[in-house]
């Protein structure tokens, strides 16, 4: 089978065989040796297409055509003449270009998630991106996120990466536009969430929901791109890696919300203690008996002062240490602790 599957693809496909399904699966602790049934994995990968014989000789002159499948892997028993055989059962279902027409509006369409690092590295694509964009997880992961957006749009996308950094989500806001595997740009509108460390309080990921809301000129997103000329390419490059690496600033330098609120507090800290000390300093020297104790005026019209001790006494089983030892009644004075 792995001769039907891409030569980009199949270090990924040997691998999700390996780690996912045919992993020794742990129990209480201990290793089981043989992985049981029922244990699934799902990958994307391209398939080739059977060169068959219409017309002619040459299978080998035709050309190779692979298309987007999404396999879902597991291990399976089956009882035949050998007795009891472990076999690698696989369900592949196509996947197709999410559009038919050149610019084709999207009402209804099913939102995909992308993550980056706050290095502009790719770290997580959703499956149900690869109609819409044309790439598979394999081929973006690790890859620059930011050299996805459109050149005209990063003036736009600046705003918004220092929007989260600062706030830390941003809901759905203006479309901006992606590009495809195929070379061509979608139109699209993000829901922006963000993780900040809570130790460091520096961003560390930045989560985008997308909703493609038009289509590419080129509606089959899996065609090989067509290169462009070396002078335009050069131009867009130029201005992508200029306004790229103030998003990558943005998100690395300036102060997220958790770490300017907590030099907000620091620096309230700080004034404080220095009006504090101040006031330490205005203050009029006291004799030894003011410093040692507190007077409380104790009038006729000081009931409930006094009820309330009485009662706090009693409460504490007589352990009050404002209490005297020869009297039921709360000291007058104070001393301080």
């Amino acid at each position: 089978f792995i001769d039907f599957v891409h030569p980009m693809d199949r270090s990924t496909f040997a691998s999700q065989i390996t780690n996912g399904v045919a992993i020794p699966k742990v129990e209480n602790g201990t290793q089981e040796k043989v992985q049981t049934p029922g244990n699934t994995s799902t990958m994307v990968c391209r398939i080739r297409r059977y060169r068959g014989l219409a017309t002619g000789f040459g299978v080998k002159e035709r050309t190779l055509i692979f298309m987007p499948f999404r396999l879902k892997l597991a291990l399976k028993n089956v009882n035949n003449e050998e007795g009891e055989v472990v076999y690698l059962v696989i369900q592949a279902t196509p996947f197709f270009s999410a559009f038919k027409v050149p610019n084709e509006m999207v009402l209804k369409p099913i939102p995909f998630v992308m993550r980056h690092a706050a290095d502009g590295k790719l770290e997580y694509i959703d499956q149900e991106s690869v109609p819409y964009l044309g790439y598979l997880p394999q081929d973006v992961i690790g890859k620059d996120a930011l050299q996805l957006y459109h050149p005209d749009d990063l003036g736009y996308l600046r705003q918004v990466y220092e929007t989260i950094v600062k706030e830390g989500a941003l809901s759905r806001g203006a479309a901006y536009r992606m590009m495809t595997q195929n070379g061509n740009f979608v139109k699209l509108e993000t829901e922006w969430s963000s993780f900040i460390n809570p130790w460091s309080r520096k961003l560390e990921f930045v989560t985008g929901k997308h909703f493609i809301i038009e289509g590419p000129t080129n509606p089959d997103v899996f065609q090989t791109p067509v290169e462009k000329p070396a002078r335009i390419q050069e131009e867009e490059r130029n201005k992508q890696e200029e306004v790229k690496e103030i998003i990558i600033n943005i998100m690395n330098e300036v102060k997220t919300k958790p770490a300017e609120a907590a030099k907000q507090q620091m620096t309230k800290r700080c004034q404080d203690l220095a009006s504090f000390m101040e006031s330490l300093m205005e203050e009029q020297p006291k004799n030894d008996d003011e410093l040692l104790r507190v007077e409380i005026q104790d009038t006729d019209h000081s009931y409930f002062p006094r009820r309330f001790s009485q009662e706090r006494d009693s409460m504490l089983g007589g352990i009050s240490p404002h209490h005297e030892y020869n009297d039921s009644k709360s000291s007058t004075e104070t001393p301080l602790s």
